[in-house]
């Protein structure tokens, strides 16, 4: 399921830190909350929200319905909400920005679903354990290491759609099995 709290903040330009940072929601709560419908929203969340906001609890869920059902996706601007679509595993979402070559380096180094897969077979499975070392060792020994961790998660995680030099979509591989 998409995540409708995050593009309804960004739309009314705010995210979760800022929410926490007004608010008496946690954001372990505020995460929590992300991966769910909207019609499941707790009262305070969405309170806290329309406080911030300053729309009436039921615009806040009208529009997040609408996001819901619509093709709306996320858009990361930055390396930092980068990282956090990652880490929460997002189904899909938007990268915006200058991050052409950053994602074009993910693209090559990924290797297709077919290479994987003999990759595996010719090692008898122990290859992607030994790629999976190399890459720590070698990312311990960068002066990068969140970056080249980051990239190694996402090659391993998504499957990327470069929609021109300023967007690239990213979903997840294991919704086009």
């Amino acid at each position: 399921m998409k995540n409708v709290l995050d593009i309804y903040l960004k739309e009314n330009g705010t995210n979760r830190t800022q929410l926490v940072g007004k608010t008496n929601i946690s954001e372990k709560a505020l995460a929590k909350t992300s991966k769910r419908d909207p019609e499941d929203y707790s009262a305070d969340i969405v309170v806290a929200i329309s406080e911030e906001v300053g729309a009436t609890p039921g615009q806040i869920l009208d529009r997040m319905l609408v996001i819901r059902d619509s093709d709306m996706l996320y858009h990361a601007t930055n390396f930092e909400e980068l990282k956090q679509k990652v880490d929460e595993q997002e189904d899909e979402f938007v990268l915006e920005g200058d991050f052409y070559d950053f994602v074009k380096k993910i693209k090559a180094s990924t290797l297709s679903e077919r290479e994987t897969l003999g990759f595996n077979y010719g090692s008898n499975g122990w290859g992607d354990f030994a790629a999976f070392v190399l890459h720590r060792f070698k990312n311990n020994m960068s002066r990068e290491k969140e970056s080249k961790n980051l990239q190694q998660k996402i090659s391993k995680l998504y499957n990327i759609k470069i929609l021109n030099k300023k967007e690239s979509l990213f979903r997840l591989r294991q919704l086009d099995y």
